[in-house]
């Protein structure tokens, strides 16, 4: 039996976010595949061993104490491989960095690298000048892992820039994709009991999110029997209010935010319409995966890998989502021809299966 140390800095369901159920769902699957799995966090409790790092300034002032107990973790455990849900989240790179130091085998899990500016605003340049160094970082952790396992073998956005710099340097990348919880959930069932459309909204708010976008979508739908319900868990707090002002001031009847704690996912799922996405960057959102898996479509904006997902309907603006929503509202033949091809779409490329044969390629190599 395999022996893999698998580190990630968030958990469902402690962490309610695409990180947080992919890192648990590759747990599940190794154990399902016969590996013997040891589960690493950031909190106490959370999983098997932690690793207490708030921030980069606590690593910085703590890193010989941080260093000597993920030797211990190691020295313990004696892994085969160690495992590492995504990059620029410091406990991966700590483990990779101490893996290397012992000549234990490791692996890559990406989501995608958050560096190069989403928009070419002041405030996202700025950004990309600080992470700047990091990119000469990552090339140096690259070249010495052992598997690389991305998202995205060949597309050219700068959030797959790991997988760029894997291909580049000549690494044998296995591809992956996300899955849906609700994939074995009867898709036919139709939860909707009303002639309201609700076109949903799923996940954390705040500024990359642009859930702002949302209210003018809402004002130009005020003549049409179309509601927006945004569901979220975490938050920023000084955007949510910003949102809710907006909501108020406007004096919106057809958009409103609820929370996730307080409705059954997967049935407000079935309730709606289509999805929506009006994120400036993406990579492989799980709401959205979540949503072709019940049959439904999604509206996003045309960014990071978003126009791959076959059957769903990207957009260059905002008035492209308009034109859009206007028209499958008044065409359910082109509706059900998007539902049939995204459908399709999810049992080729986004099931379980496809996932597990993934890591079983990595297990057989080790």
């Amino acid at each position: 039996m395999k022996k893999i140390v698998l580190v990630s800095k968030e958990w469902s369901p402690q962490d309610k976010s695409g990180l947080g159920y992919a890192s648990s769902n590759h747990e599940n699957i190794l154990k399902e595949i016969n590996a013997n799995v040891v589960t690493i966090g950031l909190k106490k409790h959370d999983k098997d061993e932690f690793i207490d790092i708030k921030n980069l300034f606590h690593f910085l002032l703590n890193f010989k104490r941080i260093f000597k107990k993920v030797d211990f973790i190691l020295e313990k455990n004696k892994p085969n491989i160690v495992m590492v849900e995504s990059l620029q989240t410091i406990i991966s790179e700590v483990f990779l960095l101490r893996a290397f130091k012992k000549n234990i085998k490791s692996t890559i899990i990406s989501h995608g690298i958050s560096i190069y500016p989403y928009t070419n605003s002041i405030k996202y340049i700025l950004r990309f000048l600080i992470w700047l160094p990091y990119i000469f970082f990552l090339k140096k952790i690259i070249k010495k892992i052992s598997f690389f396992i991305s998202l995205d073998s060949n597309s050219p956005n700068h959030r797959n820039y790991d997988t760029k710099i894997a291909k580049k340097i000549s690494k044998e990348i296995i591809t992956y994709n996300n899955f849906s919880r609700f994939e074995n959930i009867k898709k036919n069932i139709d939860l909707n009991t009303s002639n309201e459309k609700v076109i949903l909204c799923i996940g954390y708010i705040n500024h990359i999110k642009n859930q702002i976008d949302l209210i003018k979508l809402s004002k130009s739908l005020k003549n049409i029997n179309v509601k927006i319900k945004i569901i979220y868990n975490n938050y920023d707090k000084n955007y949510l209010d910003k949102l809710i002002t907006k909501i108020e001031e406007n004096n919106l009847q057809n958009i409103m935010l609820c929370l996730d704690k307080d409705v059954i996912l997967e049935d407000e799922i079935l309730k709606s319409w289509l999805l929506i996405n009006t994120s400036i960057t993406e990579v492989s959102p799980l709401s959205l995966i979540e949503g072709n898996s019940l049959n439904k479509i999604f509206l996003s904006y045309k960014v990071g890998n978003l126009e791959n997902f076959y059957g769903n309907i990207t957009n260059y603006n905002l008035d492209q989502i308009i034109f859009n929503i206007r028209s499958l509202n008044n065409n359910k033949f082109f509706e059900k021809k998007f539902k049939e091809i995204s459908m399709k779409n999810y049992l080729m490329n986004f099931t379980r299966d496809n996932c597990k044969n993934s890591f079983i390629k990595i297990i057989d190599k080790i």
